[in-house]
């Protein structure tokens, strides 16, 4: 894995809204639609209040970040990471160390966790709403 140096954490608070407009003015200037599209996404993630988090997914990052980047307690992380969810190596001792790579793919199922249950939810409540519909 890369050093953690290799990872920047851009903080919404720290950019101001006319660095965002110059950033704007130059997407809207390039001829490529991915460069545009990537440069238009990480100022409206900045403009969301969000912090950007660039790392290419060989980038490991410590426990704080991850968790930060997560929006959970270390607590929290920590368990996550014992239960065997996200893969980790150690460093030193007992210093951990998360993939870019593994903590997006990390989220990625979680967030399809999520809509599968909030679909299935939708189905049940929908379901619910005809037997209903029948009986009266």
């Amino acid at each position: 894995m890369a050093e953690i140096m290799s990872t920047l954490t851009v903080p919404s608070s720290a950019t101001p809204e006319e660095t965002l407009a110059e950033i704007d003015a130059f997407a809207s200037s390039l001829k490529n639609d991915t460069v545009r599209e990537a440069l238009e996404a990480f100022a409206r993630t900045l403009r969301s209040g969000n912090d950007l988090v660039m790392a290419s997914p060989d980038d490991a990052v410590t426990t704080s970040a991850a968790a930060k980047i997560l929006g959970v307690s270390r607590a929290h992380l920590y368990k996550v990471l014992d239960s065997g969810a996200i893969p980790f190596t150690v460093v030193g001792k007992r210093d951990r160390r998360i993939s870019m790579a593994d903590l997006r793919a990390f989220v990625e199922k979680t967030e399809n966790v999520r809509k599968s249950a909030a679909h299935a939810a939708a189905r049940r409540r929908e379901n619910r709403a005809r037997a209903l519909d029948e009986m009266g």
